[in-house]
């Protein structure tokens, strides 16, 4: 094949690819806008009041990492605490998803007595929740009992 009859061969197949297929142009450039507007779906955008009201108690937590893909799934940003009207002690966790696609995580609370033991609860069962990409959402866990002193949130991927 010579050189001039490759460039026609290729000219030929460019307007084939640019041609009408049932009535629509299929372009690389529309493939790709249909791309982006995919990836587009998978995040999601907030309103919130610029000056909060609020005023959580933080709570100052120590985190230990053992899996770095799930730290970019759902992120603890931070953890708040209070007391239910009934006195039970409650804890708001928010987690943010860093990346662009919808994961799914599961989660536990553990809540802790005075003498460092974990209080056995039907309530300490895995929980899951959706993040879609770039939300921020929050958990909460009201301590079974009133003698609860402290707790301990997991964070586990789902297995696939």
């Amino acid at each position: 094949m010579t050189h001039r009859s490759r460039i026609r061969s290729i000219a030929a197949a460019t307007r084939a690819a640019h041609r009408p297929v049932r009535g629509r142009l299929v372009t690389p450039l529309v493939l790709c806008f249909a791309g982006l507007v995919t990836l587009g779906c998978e995040t999601v955008n907030t309103v919130e009041r610029e000056d909060p009201l609020a005023a959580p108690v933080v709570v100052e937590d120590k985190r230990i990492t053992t899996d770095v893909s799930l730290q970019m799934a759902a992120s603890v940003i931070g953890v708040i605490e209070g007391e239910t009207e009934a006195g039970f002690p409650k804890v708001q966790a928010e987690l943010y998803n860093w990346t662009s696609e919808r994961k799914r995580v599961h989660y536990r609370f553990d809540w802790i007595d005075v003498d460092g033991f974990v209080i056995d609860s039907p309530l300490a069962s895995w929980q899951a929740i959706a993040l879609a990409g770039k939300e921020r959402d929050y958990i909460i866990s009201v301590a079974p009992t009133k003698s609860a002193v402290d707790f301990r949130l997991k964070l586990l991927e789902p297995e696939r």
